[in-house]
């Protein structure tokens, strides 16, 4: 087996503007948009080794579904190995990866046997990237390598965002396809509440992207999506800066004309949760987010709001389901049932309250 050395990985921040751009191709069918957003993961990565990679649905954990495969680089015998390691893929596994991790390795128990058949044929050990979504359905991406990776805190802070971005991105095609009476080819501007021209100026609006702070926000966002595609040392920041979605409902995709004309569209792209009727759209999101073990600052990045609206979000939710503190929120029946794996016990009357700090503003952001 090859030995496990740790290295740091030639990251290449600069190229995240590639994988943006390839993950929110919404024309393309499933396997070339699979294959495209894995080879520009790669460029960041560096690397240039094999990778693997899948769309799948985990929306009952008890019966994960590969829906689409692909492999770049691997022999037949690593495809074979790959493939043959579906079958260690239990409950409990999806239940702490795919449903709930955004960034993972080969660490988990049940792959043991498949890493050290894949160590020995040089492939010893991955970063994987999982676009997840809290309904279930998402796309995974592993990159390989020989050494073992040891990124810095700054560069898994970019690897979890660009798990973010290719969850959402995988959601928006999916609901984009579902529209009833689509033809075979994909128009973006089917049903969006917003449309802005190259000069990001507001040339549509409709519903909520009527209002003066939600078009001043889509704007904002369409500024940190230009900036995010320079070939510049700022492009990691202006991912930061470039969340999966606006004012926790839209996702920006560009829509070109035959005439060379672009156009950038904002479509609405929440998660489907279900359940929680007595909760707003938005409290049924964070309620969601902390379901699957995502922390506030996660859940502020995935919806494109703070932490402190998150935390208030919390707030509002618990009180409308007659509970306060956090873990009595994971505890109530509803919220349960959003949980991939059993959530947390209840701990001690010492457990933090989860209800809004006086003073802190209105989560219109």
């Amino acid at each position: 087996m090859v030995a496990a050395l740790r290295t740091r990985l030639p990251f290449r921040p600069e190229r995240i503007g590639d994988f943006l751009d390839a993950a929110y191709t919404l024309e393309t069918d499933d396997a070339a948009w699979l294959a495209e957003v894995m080879e520009k993961a790669r460029g960041v990565w560096g690397q240039g080794g094999p990778a693997h990679g899948a769309i799948y649905d985990a929306s009952d954990v008890t019966a994960f579904r590969t829906l689409r495969v692909h492999f770049i680089d691997f022999s037949e015998q690593g495809i074979d190995c790959l493939r043959r390691g579906l079958g260690f893929i239990t409950p409990g596994l999806v239940r702490r990866t795919f449903r709930s991790l955004l960034v993972g390795d080969t660490s988990q128990p049940e792959m043991r046997p498949m890493v050290a058949e894949l160590g020995a044929l040089g492939y010893g050990h991955a970063r994987n990237i999982n676009g997840l979504d809290p309904a279930g359905p998402g796309a995974f991406i592993g990159m390989w390598t020989r050494a073992r990776p040891d990124p810095s805190p700054a560069e898994m802070a970019v690897y979890r965002r660009m798990a973010h971005h290719l969850g959402a991105a995988h959601r928006c095609r999916l609901r984009l396809r579902k529209i009833e009476g689509h033809g075979p080819s994909i128009d973006a501007t089917d049903g969006a509440e917003a449309i802005l021209d190259a000069r990001r100026r507001i040339v549509h609006a409709d519903g909520l992207a009527r209002g003066k702070a939600s078009q001043s926000d889509l704007v904002e966002t369409a500024k940190a999506r230009d900036r995010a595609r320079l070939r510049k040392g700022e492009a990691d920041e202006a991912l930061r800066r470039w969340p999966p979605l606006t004012r926790a409902r839209w996702t920006l995709v560009d829509r070109f004309e035959r005439n060379g004309t672009k156009y950038i569209v904002a479509r609405e792209n929440q998660s489907q949760v279900r359940g929680l009727a007595s909760l707003s759209d938005r409290e049924r999101q964070v309620a969601a987010y902390l379901a699957i073990g995502q922390s506030t600052k996660e859940t502020g990045y995935a919806l494109g709001i703070s932490d402190a609206t998150v935390r208030v979000l919390l707030a509002r939710a618990a009180s409308k389901l007659g509970v306060r503190r956090r873990a009595d929120l994971l505890g109530h029946a509803e919220v349960r049932l959003l949980c991939p794996s059993p959530c947390a016990e209840p701990p001690g009357p010492t457990a933090p309250s989860i209800a809004a700090t006086p003073g802190k503003r209105k989560p219109d952001r």
